[in-house]
């Protein structure tokens, strides 16, 4: 690849070496490593990482991904919760403890989302990246080997009664070659041609819970509960609060009934471990139920000679497997390593990367899917008995 003067974050060229769509970890990882090796690179972002973002997880070995990245020391400055292990009941009624204590790589932990990403974007800015946010790709060509990204941006104006308002700002931007990391939209590799393939309708519904603090909690394992109608996930965030997530099928009665707060916890109510944590500290619900997909799906192409996806928008997980950032930030960083090589088979081994990956998630998967037998006729664990 050509390579151009860095521009310092901020200063917005009209043409550029590679322009990457979306603004999470995966995004701003595969702009950071870019920048670094002195590409000039735009994050464009649709959103402004304001408002509540959804804790995940980091395992120990995700350390190694942080250091190549650079960010270890920035990551461990900022408070992420540590987490030392797992607890789960999956196959019986019973709790199994799953501890991180002879993890060479020490413990885990639960991150701040918007933290972490601002982190990750920062980096990415530092390094020589620029960003516009609250900007959308409206529509992409593709002339003389370049391609043209049709940008719409929302600028604030003030009213004649001195209110703000926005108005949408038209530009473009130039660029030779593209990274997808629109997430599970995976936008403009399916205005490539690429089509999704699903393997279930997984979906989240997510609340955040506070509480009064008169009983602390200071269990920092992440617990998970399978149910008949799916399965339950808990963790503790750094700020005290709890996240505690219902994951059904998407055309499944429970999933629909757990939209609304009240059929929500109804459904959280039939739970013995969760519902128990929740009691024991006097949790509320502060914000939610929020759903979200959490389907496993990969892409039919996942990168050409001059774009490829990353992260969700190539292949998404299962919250399960908790293995979705780490795996991101990996297959970042391997796509980065593809872009600036210019020997032939570069964008193969991504792919071949990515695809070896999936598939061993996919035998993970069926794998721990298969432990749970307590209820043989329940919708949602007889299609993942199947699918064996």
């Amino acid at each position: 690849m050509k390579r151009s003067p860095i521009f310092p974050g901020g200063n917005v060229p009209e043409h550029v070496d590679v322009a990457v769509i979306g603004g999470g970890p995966a995004g701003c990882a595969v702009a950071l490593l870019l920048a670094k090796a002195g590409c000039t690179v735009t994050i464009i972002e649709s959103g402004d990482n304001k408002g509540w973002k959804i804790g995940e997880g980091l395992p120990p070995s995700s350390r190694h991904v942080l250091q190549q990245l650079g960010i270890w020391e920035s990551f461990v400055a900022d408070g992420h919760l540590p987490s030392y292990g797992n607890c789960s009941s999956w196959g019986s009624r019973d709790l199994v403890d799953q501890s991180f204590i002879f993890n060479p790589y020490g413990h885990g932990w639960h991150l701040d989302r918007r933290r972490f990403d601002n982190l990750l974007a920062r980096a990415a800015k530092e390094a020589g990246a620029a960003r516009l946010c609250g900007t959308k790709v409206d529509a992409c060509t593709r002339l003389s080997g370049i391609w043209r990204l049709e940008l719409v941006s929302k600028c604030d104006v003030l009213g004649s009664a001195e209110s703000a308002s926005t108005r949408n700002v038209r530009s473009s931007l130039d660029a030779e070659f593209v990274v997808d990391a629109t997430g599970r939209a995976g936008w403009f590799a399916r205005h490539q041609g690429a089509r999704p393939i699903r393997y279930d309708d997984l979906v989240g519904l997510i609340a955040l819970l506070d509480s009064p603090g008169e009983i602390p909690d200071t269990d920092t394992s992440t617990l998970i509960e399978a149910v008949e109608a799916g399965w339950w996930y808990s963790a503790l965030l750094a700020d005290g609060r709890l996240v505690v997530a219902f994951f059904s099928d998407g055309d499944l009665g429970w999933a629909r009934r757990a939209l609304s707060i009240d059929g929500w916890r109804d459904l959280l109510n039939r739970t013995a471990h969760i519902q128990a944590r929740i009691d024991s500290h006097n949790y509320f619900v502060e914000a939610g139920p929020r759903i979200v997909s959490a389907s496993t799906c990969h892409l039919s192409q996942v990168a050409a000679d001059s774009w490829l996806a990353v992260g969700d928008a190539a292949a998404s997980y299962d919250p399960l497997s908790s293995q979705g950032i780490q795996t991101a930030l990996e297959m970042a960083v391997l796509a980065a390593s593809a872009i600036l090589q210019t020997k032939a088979g570069a964008m193969r081994q991504y792919v071949q990367a990515v695809t070896r990956t999936f598939s061993e998630y996919l035998a993970n998967r069926w794998f721990y899917y298969a432990k749970e037998q307590r209820w043989p006729d329940s919708p949602f664990w007889k299609r993942r008995q199947e699918v064996a």
